[in-house]
């Protein structure tokens, strides 16, 4: 017999002679859960909390319960770790738990709350510090991201993600040579890692380094040919090297490997608007637009693209979506500028649409002239 069965036909038959201990009722809700039962996992469960609601393992358990079966579920389940860590409230695991769900609901300041008071209850739990310090960067405090990954590497010295993190920080920092010493420990601990020689790429382009930044980006290309990131990051490092054209080769084929990939559209249509193929650019920022609402930068771009092909009512509705992206960031002197241009362009789409009107019209008669003197020959005849 399968041992979880097992478990499960012993603690079925302690319950038939001690129907009210909720511990059992516990256990048996964990056995239903190994067997991916989550449906009997729960009711058992909540038969444990209906006889005891104080014991906190069953609390814990249900809200673990409530995560597996998907993140719609994840504020129900912040609920139960809540309620455990009423009585438990130093219980590293549960808030463990509690940082998950955080996590899955976006609520990031609460996650690194939770993160950090795991790290003074269990101050040698590296993986604490590292998750700090992916969240720190995420919330753009850079200074305080790399200290959280140098504890972990204190802790731990073999952390590739916390060396390749760390890198992209200190990058972000333009701390350059200290961001190529933490990304090539990353390489050399991984050689097979193609994200760490990815980022070794991006810092050595972003520290002005192309030849070096291309080297890196072929071995993680070899590593991962299909990844998109790669391929765009590629492209950047041809066109900062001042092959255009190879750049444009490099960010299609990111969008071969992933489909809509918004930075790779974002830097081909800036590229495009550099060569003036003003039509593939606006093709391409129509694309980036549609998977990115709030960008007014490449609304803008949009404009002017469809400006350039004499587009002027596609024009007029791209700046008028810039303004209102600019009016909500309060940046006054792009809502002045793309007013102006916006304002010219919906009256060059009326002129164009009046003149569409009047070709039309003198189509029409064209045709119903063409048609009488038709029927006038037919006559005739």
């Amino acid at each position: 017999m399968d041992p979880v069965d097992a478990s499960l036909e012993a603690v079925d038959k302690h319950l038939d002679a001690n129907p009210d201990d909720a511990s059992a009722w516990n256990a048996k809700g964990v056995f239903h859960a190994q067997k991916r039962e989550f449906g009997e996992a729960l009711r058992s469960l909540d038969r444990a909390l209906q006889i005891d609601s104080d014991l906190p393992q069953a609390h814990a358990n249900r809200g673990r319960i409530l995560l597996a079966l998907g993140p719609d579920k994840a504020n129900e389940a912040l609920h139960s770790f809540d309620n455990a860590l009423k009585f438990t409230p130093d219980d590293v695991r549960i808030l463990y738990d509690k940082a998950t769900a955080l996590q899955v609901m976006g609520r990031t300041e609460e996650e690194l709350s939770c993160f950090r008071r795991i790290s003074e209850l269990a101050p040698k739990e590296w993986g604490a510090w590292v998750r700090i310090g992916d969240i720190e960067l995420e919330l753009g405090r850079f200074e305080l991201a790399v200290k959280s990954y140098d504890t972990a590497l204190e802790l731990k010295e073999d952390l590739i993600s916390a060396y390749v993190h760390r890198a992209i920080a200190l990058g972000l920092l333009e701390r350059w040579k200290e961001a190529l010493k933490s990304a090539k420990t990353a390489t050399k601990l991984a050689p097979d890692n193609s994200e760490a020689w990815l980022i070794r790429g991006d810092v050595n382009l972003r520290a002005g380094k192309h030849n070096a930044a291309m080297r890196a980006l072929e071995k993680a290309s070899e590593l991962d040919p299909e990844n998109a990131a790669v391929e765009n990051t590629m492209g950047m490092a041809e066109y900062k090297d001042g092959k255009v054209k190879d750049a444009v080769k490099h960010l299609r084929r990111a969008l071969i490997r992933k489909k809509e990939y918004p930075t790779a559209l974002r830097n081909l249509g800036l590229i495009l608007m550099e060569l003036e193929d003003w039509t593939e650019a606006a093709r391409t920022f129509e694309s980036y637009t549609t998977h990115v609402k709030d960008d007014p930068d490449m609304f803008d771009a949009k404009a002017t693209a469809y400006a350039r092909l004499d587009d002027f009512c596609s024009a007029y509705e791209a700046w008028e979506h810039a303004r209102k992206l600019y009016k909500k960031t309060g940046n006054t002197a792009e809502v002045e500028r793309v007013t102006v241009l916006g304002r010219a362009a919906r009256i060059n789409c009326h002129r164009q649409k009046k003149a569409v009107k009047e070709q039309r019209e003198v189509e029409k008669h064209r045709k119903r002239f063409s048609g009488r003197h038709s029927r006038r020959r037919k006559k005739d005849r």
